[in-house]
């Protein structure tokens, strides 16, 4: 039941899911760049990677269940 009404609908709607979320949280953003350089983050559920690039100075990695996100990513560079 969850394949087919969560992992499926976020394979079909990953690009519009994407384009309608490309604008980090602030509060996230706030927190990222409070932390120390070179600390490790790791962003489970990350989407279409919109925190990846907050803070440079952060080792970041991300992943999540939805191929077409992953692939947003991969074509984002994050």
């Amino acid at each position: 039941m969850e394949k087919e009404h969560v992992y499926e609908v976020y394979e079909k709607i990953a690009p519009h899911f994407s384009n309608t979320r490309y604008k980090p949280w602030p509060k996230i953003a706030e927190f990222l760049n409070r932390l120390e350089d070179g600390s490790i983050v790791a962003d489970v559920g990350c989407g279409n990677g919109k925190y990846l690039g907050v803070n440079k100075k952060l080792n970041m990695v991300g992943t999540d269940r939805s191929f077409g996100l992953i692939n947003i990513c991969r074509q984002k560079d994050v």
